[in-house]
């Protein structure tokens, strides 16, 4: 190994070499305080020496000496670093860069067979690589994560210090293969490929110390074991298990992990935190513990601030997904049902609605069974988990039953989507009349939603908000969306035939979800307004993101409990939101959203009471200041932090009639239920709803004043009746030519249908 010192300067040398010392002191791997000072010391001398005694102080921190040609290759090699490691934790290192031409671009490295791990997005129907050959080899290969540190490309100085962190997954003897490059803009997408297909690597040995296996105990406030999220810490921010190097149902795009009681994760010895989670109806706790000799249980004992249930409400996400999207790591086919379950569990969410769809269509088909269960506490792909170095055991709680998963379909990557993308519940059967391929389905929307609903199935539209989007948030409001991507579309047609339950939403700008929706209810249609996460698309973080609360009169359990959840929740017995606000209690004159309609026989005073719980944190935190200043209605577009007024303690609840927020009262969010009367005067035929934006809104009780049809507005009518135009100019180019007419004439249907409230309709 030869190092070149000739012409390096002195003062950006030792910048370099400082900056690079400080690193490893904040990462907790600081210099022996002897050669600390030694190296200050000849930081202000005046010796001839000063390089090559430098040098010799740094050889025992570093891992290899880089030097880069001017065409961006890199030689490479191993430096007097110790090479030790730990099984599933983190060891820093330096790596000193040698840059005769003076390069100033991006500065990556590559171990082993990583790019093995590179993302692969297939429309379903053929397999990734990885699918048609056995992964377990290639899952062992890829035992070492790498982290450089600070700025990713060269400064340009003659030599330069870097940072470098490596996290094993193993323990014992390990080896791997660095590749270095940098890049010459050549590839500004593809991390300097070239030069790492060019680069002729350096083979290095490590030894990796075992780590300890800590059992984490995790209670409810009922003292019940169960599932919740865990994030786990170090003082130097690192996240455990290493992301990188999961396998499911640990996620990579996700910090924390699901962990159910008695089951394990492995650390080493040290100081860590970890926050503890279970859904947004709990607090979050955050614990400190230490690792090491005698090993001590990790204890988690679960706050709540609210149980719905105790009101008879169970929480469910209708829209989430085992493949696609985050998922779309090797491999392509996505996870299992025992993967899905542990999410759900951890989320307290009583239903979890597995929607399979375009992506991996063919393998994941293979779940549908026309009934809800709850798998078993297990892993999938043991021989995966075995090459994984994965050696928990799933293990049993008390509560795992109170969570159930149903697969069935999402119509999104079929010929159709481009109307809207369908969310179909209570399938009996999901393949389209005998049709085995998504591209042979219809290419519109109307004759899926019809055989859906023939064999009993609930039916809806997901992330309604997409391509509604106007100028105004104001709700209600009359400017005509673009009709332009995959939201609500078609349902404003669907629904003239009887054919639309529900449409999905808690994802985005209130108003773009919830303006169509208000709309139809003024022309005197009933659908539902449902939560919904469309996990890990729109939301990756969790699933129960937008939650629809649905009333039950005991907890859903089995298929039967099932079957129970969402036959009230198409009746509308609901409400939907983040899950940080609720309405325990909504009744108008006694009668409750889903309940029978409400008959009056003069326009009157109606009675609402109801029993209210919200609850922001008592403290602005960096978090909820975050969400305060972000953009309006960016992610997450539902929380209840947006609804905070000022720096208080409160949010506003807001009597919704016929759209109109017609009374306000501020609610102190504290998470104590609140009993709130308010009276108002109805002179006409209504829907009455109440919501707390952007954080929850309740299903309407509707109610007739002298028998008569909701007609609570001729401009509703006349927008929608104009929107269907619009959707037919966007929509009708994308239809099959032989199913066009039928097409037409379902959109003429509407027309007519919206026509003819035009004329009901006594009220601007």
């Amino acid at each position: 190994m030869s190092i070149h010192l000739k012409g390096v300067a002195i003062q950006p040398y030792f910048a370099s070499v400082f900056r690079a010392v400080d690193k490893l002191q904040r990462l907790g791997q600081p210099m022996h305080s002897a050669d600390r000072e030694s190296l200050t010391a000849l930081a202000a001398s005046s010796d001839n020496n000063i390089l090559i005694n430098a040098e010799s102080l740094l050889a025992s921190y570093t891992l290899a000496h880089l030097t880069v040609e001017a065409d961006g290759q890199v030689v490479a090699t191993a430096g007097f670093a110790p090479r030790n490691l730990i099984e599933h934790g983190w060891k820093a290192f330096l790596i000193r860069i040698e840059n005769p031409h003076a390069l100033e671009d991006d500065f990556e490295v590559l171990v082993g067979m990583r790019s093995w791990g590179t993302r692969q997005f297939n429309k379903e129907q053929h397999p990734g690589l990885l699918d048609t050959i056995n992964p377990a080899p290639i899952v062992e290969s890829l035992w070492l994560e790498v982290k450089l540190e600070d700025k990713p490309h060269l400064s340009g100085f003659e030599t330069e210090y870097r940072v470098i962190q490596l996290c094993s997954r193993d323990r014992g003897e390990k080896q791997a293969r660095f590749s270095f490059a940098v890049g010459r803009g050549s590839y500004p997408h593809r991390h300097s490929e070239w030069n790492f297909l060019n680069s002729q690597g350096l083979d290095l040995k490590f030894s990796c110390v075992p780590s300890h296996d800590v059992t984490v105990r995790i209670a409810d406030v009922d003292t019940q074991s169960c599932v919740a999220a865990l994030t786990i810490r170090d003082l130097h921010g690192h996240i455990y298990p290493s992301q990188i190097l999961r396998l499911a149902p640990d996620m990579a795009f996700q910090p924390h992990i699901y962990r159910g009681d008695g089951e394990a994760v492995t650390l080493p010895e040290g100081k860590y935190s970890v926050e503890c989670w279970r859904g947004p109806e709990y607090v979050r706790i955050v614990r400190d513990f230490h690792v090491g000799e005698p090993l001590e249980e990790v204890r988690v004992n679960l706050e709540r601030w609210i149980d719905p249930a105790e009101w008879g409400w169970y929480p469910g996400d209708i829209h989430i997904h085992a493949a696609g999207c985050s998922h779309f790591m090797q491999p392509t086919r996505g996870v299992h049902p025992e993967t899905m379950i542990r999410h759900i569990r951890g989320e307290a969410l009583a239903i979890g609605q597995v929607l399979t769809w375009g992506p991996a269509w063919s393998y994941q088909k293979q779940f549908f069974s026309g009934r809800a269960f709850s798998p078993a506490a297990s892993l999938e792909h043991p021989e995966l988990q075995a090459s994984n170095n994965v050696r928990w055991k799933p293990q049993r709680t008390r509560k795992d039953e109170e969570s159930l998963l149903r697969y069935d379909v999402e119509v999104s990557g079929f010929p159709s989507s481009i109307s809207g993308h369908l969310i179909l519940l209570r399938l009996q059967q999901q393949e389209y009349s005998g049709i085995h391929v998504p591209e042979d389905w219809p290419s519109w929307n109307l004759p899926i939603l019809r055989w859906a609903i023939q064999q009993g199935a609930v039916v809806g539209y997901a992330h309604c908000g997409i391509g509604m989007g106007v100028s105004e948030d104001t709700l209600p409001n009359y400017h005509i969306p673009p009709f332009d991507s995959v939201g609500i579309n078609e349902g404003i047609v669907d629904i003239t035939h009887g054919a639309l339950h529900f449409i999905g939403g808690c994802e985005l700008n209130p108003a773009y979800e919830l303006n169509a929706w208000y709309h139809m209810l003024n022309c005197g249609y009933k659908l539902v307004f449902a939560g919904e996460t469309d996990y890990p698309c729109i939301y990756d973080e969790r699933p129960g993101v937008g939650r629809s609360y649905v009333r039950l009169k005991t907890r859903p359990m089995d298929d039967v409990g099932y079957q129970n959840w969402v036959t009230s929740f198409q009746k509308g017995c609901l409400y939907s939101g983040d899950g940080r606000s609720h309405f325990l209690k909504f009744s108008v004159n006694g009668h409750q959203p889903g309940d029978a309609d409400l008959m009056l026989d003069k326009p009157t005073t109606i009675s609402i009471r109801l029993l209210v719980a919200a609850r922001l944190e008592p403290q602005i935190t960096e978090e909820t200041e975050t969400i305060r200043r972000s953009k309006r209605y960016s992610r997450p577009a539902w929380h209840i932090e947006r609804a905070r007024i000022g720096y208080s303690l409160e949010v506003a609840l807001e009597l919704v009639v016929n759209g109109e927020s017609v009374r306000t009262v501020n609610v102190l969010a504290d998470g104590e239920p609140r009993e709130i009367s308010i009276h108002t005067y109805l002179e006409r035929s209504s829907w009455v709803s109440v919501r707390i934006m952007p954080s929850s809104h309740s299903h309407p009780v509707f109610v007739h004043v002298g028998e008569k049809p909701v007609r609570a507005s001729r401009r509703s009518a006349e927008w929608l009746r104009t929107c269907v135009d619009r959707l037919w100019n966007e929509k009708h180019r994308f239809i099959r030519e032989n199913e066009r007419s039928a097409a037409s004439e379902a959109y003429d249907h509407a027309r007519l249908s919206y026509d003819a409230i035009i004329k009901e309709s006594d009220i601007p």
